[in-house]
């Protein structure tokens, strides 16, 4: 029988718990770590530490509860609205149905970002410019979710990652969408094969949108993708300290705070005449792409998973 491959977090987990003394046991067919030291017990299930409170990781998985949440304290964050799916949720849904909502939304602002209620690395987002490639894809994401969000497009510049623990920041690291150059020569076939873009799902469904036997004009700057996922060939920059980094740092804890995390990733976006806004909240905290990309990135990313089982074993819920 083939073995297991161990992945990224399991790793770097069993290597803090080796160090720190922790006992660590794998349950529920890996889906469950089980971490034991001086008499306390904690879990970790996927990328989601026991150290947040329920409620909280309810609301940073779900776009449109983050949304509402930080709008009530007045965080800025981009718009969300919420759709319904009909066939599952019909009873949040009015006799008039979802489409009434969907064209206010769309006449509003001409163009539109659906995407899940629940996800993550970009898969299932789709930008649509004419409101057939709209219902084209809320047909589509309705066959898999029972709730999606309609956004408006936000000219982005750049979109941040922070990693946010106890009112605190530990890292901040920029994304920059994946782009080739054109030397007037080559196809976008060839300029995208030199870029190396990770095999993922969701760079297959970006590819298919380009037409790969266009040549690009000498210099001419063609966008793989309009999304920043790392998982879609983004490349990570780790932010220096400064003035952008304290504002994006400051907007981090506000939104942390808000939603009563202790541990999570907080993606924070920069449009292009320079607003701050922040874009979702991750209770799963994973960074194994940018580990990968990044020069010592292996060991920030291991320091800050050292700090947060710090903090788990520190919490005083054995006590109560």
């Amino acid at each position: 029988m083939e073995e297991k491959k161990e992945r990224f977090l399991d790793g770097i987990l069993r290597e803090l718990c080796e160090e720190m003394d922790i006992t660590l046991e794998k349950l529920s067919n890996d889906w469950v770590l089980q971490l034991s030291k001086d008499g306390k017990v904690r879990h970790i299930t996927r990328n989601h530490f026991d150290i947040n409170p329920h409620s909280s990781s309810e609301i940073a998985d779900d776009k449109y509860a983050t949304y509402e949440v930080l709008k009530s304290q007045k965080v800025p964050v981009i718009e969300h609205t919420i759709l319904f799916n009909p066939a599952k949720m019909s009873r949040y849904v009015t006799e008039d149905g979802i489409w009434d909502t969907v064209a206010e939304e769309f006449s509003k602002h001409k163009c539109l970002v659906v995407k899940p209620n629940r996800g993550c690395e970009g898969k299932g987002i789709e930008l649509c410019y004419t409101k057939k490639e709209l219902e084209i894809a809320i047909e589509k994401l309705f066959q898999y979710n029972s709730t999606i969000s309609i956004c408006p497009y936000y000219s982005i510049e750049t979109e941040y990652r922070t990693f946010y623990l106890n009112g605190q920041v530990h890292l901040i690291y920029g994304k920059n969408k994946p782009v080739v150059v054109g030397n007037g020569q080559a196809t976008m076939d060839e300029l995208v094969t030199q870029l190396h873009l990770p095999d993922k799902k969701v760079v297959k469904e970006n590819l298919e949108k380009i037409d790969m036997t266009y040549i690009p004009k000498q210099n001419e700057v063609v966008e793989i993708s309009w999304k920043h996922n790392l998982s879609g060939g983004s490349i990570p920059k780790v932010l220096e300290k400064g003035e952008l980094y304290e504002k994006i740092e400051n907007l981090s804890i506000r939104a942390g705070k808000a939603i009563n995390m202790n541990f999570a990733t907080i993606d924070i976006v920069q449009t292009v005449d320079g607003k701050l806004y922040v874009m979702e909240v991750n209770a799963g905290v994973f960074a194994t792409i940018f580990s990968q990309l990044t020069e010592n990135g292996y060991e920030m990313v291991k320091d800050i998973y050292r700090k947060a089982l710090i903090a788990m074993f520190n919490n005083k819920k054995d006590e109560i």
